[in-house]
């Protein structure tokens, strides 16, 4: 009976030891560009948590846009944004969708423009930059299709800004719905993303 009752301190003991070496979880300190992963809707919790960190201005729209280059990363584009474009405040979107390819698949990056809650350059029309929300997913969908883990993060993302910023269904709209572009590509499931999301 001794020897079972040292058994469960030593067994109390060794929990409360190993839970003092891992220490407590501290959120992340956010750069300009940070990121989210995985994104699945069984951690859609974690996503929340890191988006409500950020004051949300008054946003109407939410444009989504494709890269047309088959990799990148918020980082490379901020960089190429910065560089070719001379945009001072450098990445256009406010989010990035990786395809596995110079970021995760499915990993959401968030922009300085989102965490600082300024205007995109992303949509080439001044209403839509002022007031819309730009995501970006990696990837050229006129030669391929998005992957099923960067459409379960825009799912996800897109329902989020949506009960956030209360913005409808209707102003969920493509790059090409304001500008003269394929963007985000011809393979883009539209209409499978709207019959996704909320109605207001």
């Amino acid at each position: 009976m001794l020897f079972k009752w040292k058994s469960y301190v030593f067994i109390f003991f060794a929990i409360v030891f190993s839970l003092y070496l891992c220490g407590c979880y501290a959120p992340p300190t956010f750069k300009p560009v940070t990121s989210m992963r995985p994104p699945p809707r069984k951690v859609e919790p974690y996503i929340v948590s890191q988006l409500n960190r950020y004051y949300v201005r008054d946003w109407k729209y939410i444009v989504i846009h494709h890269s047309a280059s088959s990799s990148g990363s918020a980082v490379e584009f901020d960089k190429y944004h910065r560089e070719k474009r001379g945009w001072e405040n450098g990445l256009g979107y406010h989010f990035v969708i990786g395809n596995g390819i110079g970021s995760g698949d499915g990993q959401i990056e968030i922009g300085g423009r989102w965490i600082n809650q300024i205007d995109g350059a992303h949509a080439g029309v001044q209403e839509y930059n002022h007031h819309g929300i730009g995501i970006c997913l990696v990837g050229n969908f006129n030669d391929s299709y998005p992957t099923a883990a960067q459409m379960a993060s825009l799912s996800i993302l897109v329902e989020y800004l949506q009960g956030r910023c209360r913005i409808p269904s209707e102003n969920i709209i493509m790059h090409r719905h304001i500008r003269e572009t394929e963007c985000p590509g011809r393979n883009f499931p539209y209409y499978k993303l709207l019959a996704q999301t909320v109605r207001y």
